[in-house]
């Protein structure tokens, strides 16, 4: 046991930062969008592919509405973000049904309305797939998250109230005759 000093630590994190040349990378939307979907193309061994990677614009795009409206911060943490993000996309690729994504609080109607509002859509794409396959799939997004079901439902809401809330105030804005 020694004593440590604020100018002690302060003279550490100082070196660490000048060894990395003052480069850090704080991990973005982005970034764990790109390595969510590269996990989830392993753990499903390439299937779907061309599914995710046909919404991979779409998400980047949901991704840059948000951060307009909202940048990352604690409370809007990229990793919560992302994953929310990651998993709307699977729905938009046909590849999970609405249901497996909504919290056990949340109503059918409820997160039926949440969904179309968030993604201004007028009805939520239905699945694709076998229910055999939806658990596959289900449980390769589990993996890549490296996130229990629940914490991804509740990302998933979380990330739909922000996509709505960021849709409603930029339409509000160009009502108003913003540019």
């Amino acid at each position: 046991w020694f004593d440590l000093q604020p100018h002690d630590v302060r003279a550490q994190e100082f070196g660490l930062l000048r060894s990395l040349r003052w480069q850090v990378n704080v991990p973005s939307v982005e970034s764990w969008l790109s390595m969510f979907e590269g996990r989830f193309g392993v753990l499903m061994a390439g299937e779907f592919s061309r599914s995710i990677s046909w919404t991979r614009e779409d998400l980047r795009q949901l991704a840059f509405t948000m951060m307009q409206w909202r940048p990352a911060s604690n409370l809007h943490a990229p990793r919560r973000l992302a994953g929310g993000l990651f998993s709307i996309g699977l729905l938009h690729a046909t590849l999970l049904p609405a249901e497996t994504l909504r919290p056990q609080h949340v109503c059918h109607d409820e997160w039926e309305e949440l969904f179309l509002q968030s993604q201004m859509m007028n009805e939520v794409p239905a699945c694709a797939l076998h229910p055999e396959y939806v658990q596959w799939v289900l449980g390769s997004l589990v993996a890549a998250t490296n996130l229990p079901l629940e914490e991804i439902q509740r990302d998933c809401e979380f990330t739909m109230g922000c996509l709505r809330g960021a849709r409603g105030d930029l339409n509000q804005m160009y009502a108003c005759g913003a540019p």
